[in-house]
């Protein structure tokens, strides 16, 4: 016994630190492949196996790099057929790193202590498992670190094209790739006067070419979302609060002065050029998502890139450190302990990681063979399809972010029979407990999808209600391109309203039951009366026009516009770009 453990250690004290960087992360990578084997999906990992199902050159909110490694998995059982190649991903983009910022004087100790730091970091023991865009950002950060530092030290045709190639598959992979590309760029500002550089950008825009086609075709939808579509309504200085506890847990506060420090001077033996491109990483995704607070909540993955400059500036600083390893050995016992806990869940955790099945085989019951049309929750209803692999479609309120399924025509074969109508909450029906919420529903006979319906507006928007008129009355040019009439009736009331959004969440419709026939395939002009609801405010809001069941919130029929309303005495202002 003695004997045997004698040679191991010997053995292990006569490996290369190449060697031992390499062993350690293929013992993270099967630890990347149990987590991923044994915890639940997250919501938008089941969104992203929907993507998966019909494999485009871009989706509603991503490039669709994700929807190919999904898609690439889908061979394996499992959550493993959703998660396999992104667990791949991490210990291959750590490995290249490593090559990247390691001294020529490079010892074992050096090796241990890069993948110690690795796994210091919780954003990436978190993202080393998820089947998430920020798998492919990271694999492609670094592939395109690698092929800028070749191109700089070789300016030739072939490393730009190399250079170009990695910008592209930065660019499928996630948009705040471009952020990567400018800031490592100015790393080296002389390479602007090359013209080599510039065909990496045109090797890079072309390659780009089907995307930037899909979103011309699709009215620039992800840029028009990404950009304007998530701001928050409000500055709230919580959003700017919240950011800074981020950055900590990015960083972990334990190499906090150690970070400092690799800001402060360079170290022995690093790599100038890696050490001005982790700088710049650093200090312009920092201060690009600090000003980005103004317009909303910054989420975690966003600053995803920065951890391997953080890895890079405090792995130079601390290679001398007394107390770098043992902290770091620390940090990796009790990552280990927490991975074990969120995988076994003895402490029966609640959330979309360990919700499982269950809730949406009871919707499966419910639904009795039925389809099942989710209003508002889309990644509920790619669960339900993962899981369940029953007809289902999500549609979006008018007031809330929509999603690839507004892209997703399934719902017409829903016409006609009886659908199950589901979300967690704003719908008026039944009530059933599914463990990870309650349930709303209620049974439509004889459904009919509206949603693809477009309304257009024949007169400007722009009235004065005087002498006590509340009525908005105006020609609408409604087109329906179903392949039926859509008829209003009795027992299937259907609203036309005007909507006015002035909060997160916080609306109110101008609305009236429609009395007319919207013929199959063809346009029919329409001239509803449309009451102003009292609890609409003064000032700048969204709007825009809806038609649907009365019995919970569609989706807009068209693109929102802006309006303001002002109150001038007794008569009520509304001027809008509808």
């Amino acid at each position: 016994m003695e004997a045997s453990r004698s040679k191991i250690l010997k053995g292990v004290r006569q490996l290369k630190p190449d060697t031992l960087v390499f062993l350690l992360l293929a013992a993270w990578w099967i630890a990347n492949l149990l987590q991923a084997a044994f915890t639940g999906l997250a919501n938008d990992e089941a969104y992203y196996w929907y993507y998966a199902r019909h494999l485009d050159w871009g989706y509603f909110d991503h490039p669709p790099m994700v929807a190919l490694l999904v898609w690439l998995s889908s061979f394996l059982p499992g959550t493993l057929s959703i998660r396999f190649f992104s667990t791949l991903l991490q210990p291959l983009y750590l490995l290249i790193f490593w090559h990247l910022i390691k001294p020529s004087d490079a010892t074992r100790r050096d090796a241990m202590l890069y993948v110690l730091l690795c796994f210091s970091l919780p954003l990436l023991q978190l993202y080393g498992f998820l089947a998430v865009p920020d798998a492919p950002l990271m694999m492609f950060t670094v592939v395109f670190l690698w092929a800028f530092k070749r191109f700089d030290s070789k300016t030739t045709l072939a490393n730009a094209l190399l250079l170009g190639l990695s910008a592209a598959l930065l660019g499928y992979s996630k948009y705040h790739g471009a952020l990567v590309v400018l800031l490592v760029l100015l790393a080296r500002p002389r390479l602007f006067a090359r013209w080599q550089l510039y065909v990496a950008g045109l090797t890079a825009l072309l390659l780009m070419a089907p995307h930037l086609w899909w979103q011309y075709s699709h009215d620039w939808v992800s840029l028009r979302y990404h950009l304007a579509g998530r701001n928050a309504w409000s500055y709230n200085i919580s959003y700017t609060l919240e950011y800074l506890g981020i950055l900590l847990l990015l960083i972990n506060p334990l190499w906090l002065c150690h970070l400092w420090r690799g800001i402060r001077r360079p170290a022995d033996g690093e790599d100038p050029l890696m050490r001005r491109g982790a700088l710049l990483l650093c200090i312009g995704f920092w201060s690009f998502f600090l000003l980005a607070t103004v317009r909303g909540r910054v989420q975690p993955q966003w600053l995803l890139p920065t951890t391997l400059p953080v890895v890079a500036l405090v792995f130079h600083a601390a290679r001398r450190s007394r107390y770098a390893h043992t902290a770091a050995i620390v940090c990796a016992v009790l990552f280990c302990a927490v991975r074990i806990v969120a995988a076994a869940n003895p402490l029966h955790l609640k959330g979309e990681l360990w919700e499982g099945e269950g809730p949406y085989r009871k919707i499966a019951e419910l639904a009795d063979g039925r389809p099942v049309q989710f209003i508002g929750s889309y990644a509920a209803a790619a669960k339900y399809a993962y899981y369940t692999g029953n007809p289902t479609h999500c549609t979006s309120y008018y007031y809330a972010r929509s999603s690839q399924w507004q892209y997703d025509t399934a719902d017409r074969t829903f016409a006609g029979r009886e659908v199950l109508v589901a979300d967690f909450g704003n719908i008026s029906g039944e009530e059933l407990d599914i463990g990870n919420g309650t349930l709303h529903y209620l049974i439509v006979k004889d459904f009919i999808p509206m949603r693809e319906l477009q309304v257009e507006n024949l007169k400007p928007l722009d009235l004065r209600l005087t002498g006590g008129q509340t009525d908005i009355v105006l020609p609408l040019a409604v087109t329906n391109p179903y392949p039926y009439d859509i008829c209003p009736s009795e027992e299937r009331p259907i609203k036309v309203a005007l909507f006015f959004q002035w909060g997160q969440n916080t609306s109110a419709e101008a609305s009236a039951l429609l009395t007319d026939t919207l013929r199959a395939n063809s346009t029919t002009v329409i001239t509803p009366r449309l009451p102003f609801h009292p609890a609409i405010p003064d000032g700048e809001q969204s709007c825009g026009f809806v038609i649907g069941y009365i019995a919970y919130a569609p989706a807009a029929n068209g693109r929102p516009g802006k309006a303001t309303v002002a109150h001038d005495g007794g008569d009520i202002i509304i001027h809008s770009n509808l």
